[in-house]
Order: structure tokens, then sequence, then C-alpha cells
């Protein structure tokens, strides 16, 4: 069940508003039809529209007038959002690039969906801020991949964004002017082709050890 649209009908400015579908949610799940389900708190008066719209019987108690009045004129013309995500499925919110997340198999992130500059958030913060991680896309340019991360990450006012390189090249020479903010780490793909493709301009083999950055 998604956030309450700040632009939905059912919004009434209520700070502490729940969305219909949640409550109705819990009502379905505890209740029958024709039970008297009772809100002893009932604020902008969710729980009793919920009720009311499920075929119960609601009380609702509240020490504020105005909710009391708030709940008396949502009850008169009960409103319930509708709910695209629930109509077409969890799955159709899934929008995670996969080739991206696939460069962070064994990190400890979470994956953003529907975000154009970040694919993933770091479990662990850095000074009690989010950590957004972005993957290079194949045709995009370092600088093109870290501007996405910064304008996304700049609004979660983090402190450190992880950018990963995947084109095979030098990270240090497209990273000089990046923000201070963003750290640039060539995935393993870029390291291996970065490799081969001095020793291949060597003429010859030479053992190395390439590390992230180098």
């Amino acid at each position: 069940i998604p956030y309450l649209n700040p632009k939905a009908r059912e919004r009434t400015g209520y700070p502490t508003q729940k969305p219909i579908l949640l409550v109705d949610r819990i009502i379905y799940l505890a209740t029958n039809p024709g039970d008297l389900v009772l809100d002893p708190f009932c604020g902008s008066g969710t729980t009793l529209v919920a009720a009311t719209l499920s075929g119960r019987r609601a009380l609702g108690i509240d020490i504020s007038e105005e909710a009391v009045q708030l709940t008396r004129e949502r009850l008169a013309n009960p409103i319930r959002t509708r709910s695209f995500l629930l109509e077409s499925g969890r799955e159709s919110y899934r929008k995670a690039d996969k080739t991206a997340l696939s460069y962070l198999t064994g990190i400890d992130c979470v994956p953003v969906h529907r975000n154009k500059g970040v694919d993933a958030i770091l479990v662990e913060y850095f000074h009690g801020r989010p950590v957004p991680v972005r993957v290079q896309r194949k045709n995009e340019s370092v600088h093109e991949a870290a501007s996405f991360l910064y304008q996304a990450g700049k609004s979660r006012h983090s402190e450190l964004m992880i950018l990963i390189v995947t084109e095979p090249r030098r990270t240090e020479r497209c990273t000089s002017t990046l923000p201070p903010s963003i750290v640039a780490v060539e995935s393993t793909s870029a390291q291996i082709a970065d490799a081969i493709g001095e020793m291949q301009r060597n003429g010859n083999v030479q053992p190395a050890l390439f590390e992230a950055g180098d």
C-alpha cells in the first residue's frame, strides 16, 4: 500500500492522516461485516470512513472539535483514493535496472526503483546520511553518470555517493573533476578490461595487481 499522494482527493491536510486503503485492510482482517469498529482517537476520521465503506458500523472519539467536525464531513462524503499500484500489482512498481543491480551482488544495499540517478542505497549510513550508489550505463560517460547520481544524492543531503564505473577506462583519468562527495570505483569487469588493455599496449604480460581506483 503506497503513501497517500499529496494530491489525493481523500487527503485532508490532517498531519497524521493514514490512507483509507491501509485502515480498510486492517478492518477487513480483524472484523466481519456489521461489526462495530471503535476508534477512541479518531483524528481525521479515516478509520470511521474505512469502516463505513466496508459495511461496518463505526464509533469515533476525539478531544479536538476540529477533528470531530472533519470526520463528520468525511462521513457525509466518503472518498477512497484508487491505488494503481495495487490494481496493477507490486511487480509493476519494480523498475530497478537488473543489469545495474548485478554489479551490486554481495553489497549490503537496498535497490531503488523508479529513480534515474540512484540504483541502490547502502544499508550502512555515512555521518547519519544515506549513501546512494549508481552504476554507469553503457555508452554513458563517467561525468553523465556522476551528474545523475549527484542530483539524486543532493536531494537526500548525502555526504557520500558511490559511482561504479563499468566502461573499460582508467578511473582516475575521468574522475578528477567530479564533486568531492562522489567516490568512483571501477567494477571488476572494468578492471579486467583495463588490465588487458595495458598488457596489449605493453606488448607482453606482466604480473600486476589492479585495485579499484588504480
